[in-house]
């Protein structure tokens, strides 16, 4: 989600520094035309990457798929490739059965183990969107006015002296370049849960000052207000190193090949229905509640990150094609990864499965 947080980094410079520009009604025009840059870098960068092994060998394009894996996979220390060798071989096996199962919506529905992984996506992006992220990220401003800054200072958030509203997506995306060096060191659900919880107990606090400082006396009391401030740049640390990146990674993880596009795509279609409950309710809801509009947002967190930590199922480390078997469907997983040898001299592939080892396939010379 580096990338992602890059935009919005951009975006928040790019706003404060043309809020200053004298264009009238059309202050607005440059910051649009600057805006398409991005995503025709985007475009211009999309065929020089490459395919999903996965999906090449779904659509019967194994050569291609190979030659992914080779090249993802080159390693002075490997050099005969056992490891793409055994990847491309696990893919392939994996494919012959996942063309036989159903993946239709109505099937994800009915087959109990499906409608397990598909809650779980939706909970997972329901949870982290309790964090509060959308809220803070996009009523910045209305959040910063409660607190009784100037319009220039909604737009540069002073937790110190010369930090501004960009300085906090800024600090974002330093937190996101973290995140990849962490992921894999922890449990995947209780990694997110505890990101979850760590983003509560800042706004748990933020809601307290708010209550104690903002809403009840006059907002004089700087050190307050700056500890507000402080709190959503302590809040993005949970949420970027925690939460941003790692939470479709685990939607990537929950999900089989042949319906892994249909349960990322309702992980997203999740996040976006949140988007409309809090970015419609929070500007009316901070006028007519206040405070405890947060308390929205905390209890639901709280519990979120509580049930994530003691009841989702930990993916981490476990090839996708194994993931099957963590959720009762052992007998849809084609062979184990501890299962497969591969010979250095021929290329040759074995499957040691229940006890017998026959040559399955034979990765070309490379």
């Amino acid at each position: 989600m580096a990338e992602t947080t890059a935009g919005y980094t951009t975006q928040g410079w790019v706003g404060f520094g043309f809020y200053f520009w004298k264009g009238g009604s059309n202050t607005w025009r440059p910051p649009m035309a600057l805006s398409i840059f991005w995503p025709l870098c985007m475009l211009a960068g999309l065929p020089f990457l490459p395919e999903s092994p996965r999906w090449l060998c779904m659509q019967g394009r194994d050569a291609e798929a190979e030659r992914v894996l080779l090249k993802l996979h080159s390693d002075a220390t490997d050099p005969d490739h056992t490891v793409a060798a055994a990847e491309f071989y696990q893919i392939r096996r994996q494919i012959e059965i996942d063309r036989t199962l159903g993946s239709s919506w109505l099937h994800i529905i009915k087959k109990p183990s499906y409608r397990r992984r598909a809650l779980l996506a939706i909970g997972t992006c329901a949870i982290c969107q309790c964090s509060g992220v959308l809220v803070i990220n996009n009523y910045g401003p209305t959040l910063y006015a409660q607190l009784g800054f100037t319009p220039v200072k909604q737009l540069l958030y002073p937790v110190g002296k010369d930090m501004d509203s960009a300085a906090w997506l800024t600090f974002a995306l330093g937190m996101n370049l973290i995140a990849p060096f962490l992921v894999d060191r922890f449990p995947r659900p209780k990694y997110i849960a505890f990101g979850v919880l760590g983003c509560m107990a800042t706004l748990i606090v933020e809601a307290a000052l708010v209550a104690t400082f903002v809403e009840k006396a006059e907002v004089t009391n700087t050190s307050a207000l700056l500890a507000c401030v402080a709190m959503f740049f302590v809040f993005q640390i949970f949420y970027g190193i925690c939460l941003d990146g790692t939470q479709f990674s685990y939607l990537g993880e929950v999900f089989p090949t042949h319906i892994r596009a249909k349960g990322i795509c309702l992980g997203v279609a999740t996040i976006s229905f949140m988007n409309i409950v809090w970015l419609q309710s929070a500007p009316v809801a901070f006028v007519k509640v206040g405070w405890k509009f947060y308390l929205a947002m905390i209890v639901p967190g709280t519990i979120g990150g509580v049930c994530m930590w003691i009841f989702f199922p930990d993916t981490k480390g476990i090839p996708l094609e194994e993931v099957a078997a963590i959720f009762g469907d052992a007998d849809e997983v084609a062979v184990y990864e501890r299962e497969i040898e591969v010979d250095p001299t021929t290329h040759s592939v074995f499957s040691g499965h229940k006890g017998e080892k026959e040559v399955q396939l034979e990765m070309s010379d490379v």
